[in-house]
This record gives C-alpha cells, structure tokens and sequence, in this order.
C-alpha cells in the first residue's frame, strides 16, 4: 500500500511546537499544584530531608525532600587551612572542575593544548526558546 505523507511546514512545526509547550508548561503547573496539595494533606515537612509513601493502585508515589547545600570552595579551604583539618576536605567534600569556556577561548593555546586532552567535548540537546513580538499596533502606541 502506498500512502502518500504530507510534509508539514516548518511553520506548521513552530506552531505544534508552541501549542506543545504551552500544554506542557500547564501539565508541569497543575502538577506542581496537585504536589503541594498532597504535601499539605499528609503534612509533609520539606524542611528536614525525610521522605515517605505513599500506597496507589498497583504500586505507590514515594515523597522525598531533599535539603540543597551549596559550599563556598575558597571558604572550606580557608578554615581548613586554619583549623590543620586539610585531610578531610578531599574526605567530605567532592571538587567538581568546569570549564569557564569564555576563559577558555581566551587562553593562549599554548595552554589549551596541554589542557585538552582533560575535556571531553560532546553535543548538548538544543534549546528552544519561545520569543513572541508584540503586535505592531502595540508597538506604535496605537490601540
């Protein structure tokens, strides 16, 4: 059986894609909102890392609150240094180098090539992002 596809405008994809996101951005909002109501309905603490579940028809919804922490490196090395406790640093804490890529670019190359066989370098997923223009009637002032 030969079927004949109709090959849709990129336009035609802009605009599902658009409708898609903005399905999606409503789906995550509701979500969000049906999540809060549960935590306050069960009383859920997210201020200490706990989690709980919760029983549904053929498994269950588990809960888990998590705390961020986020540490200031020059700071944790400072009272390392001044409190002799060195030896923990590499025992407590995990030193995560990125690469600042404008600094990268910027140094000579002399130096990135002695660096780069340390950075693997693979394609990210692209980015969408939604710009709207504002109608030209709001533009010029006129109503």
């Amino acid at each position: 059986m030969n079927v004949k596809r109709t090959t849709p405008t990129l336009n035609a994809l802009l605009e599902q894609w658009r409708a898609a996101k903005q399905e999606e951005q409503a789906a995550t909002r509701r979500r969000r909102e049906i999540e809060d109501e549960i935590k306050v309905f069960i009383g859920f603490d997210e201020r200490r890392e706990d989690s709980v579940a919760l029983p549904l028809d053929g498994g269950r919804v588990v809960i888990t609150a998590r705390l961020d922490r986020k540490v200031d490196a020059q700071l944790a090395r400072q009272l390392a240094a001044e409190n002799h406790l060195e030896d923990w640093l590499d025992r407590i804490f995990r030193w995560k180098p990125e690469l600042e890529v404008r600094a990268w670019k910027k140094a000579p190359e002399s130096v990135t090539q002695v660096f780069a066989p340390a950075i693997t370098t693979k394609p990210g997923r692209a980015t969408f992002a939604l710009e709207l223009k504002e109608k030209e009637t709001e533009e010029n002032g006129a109503a």
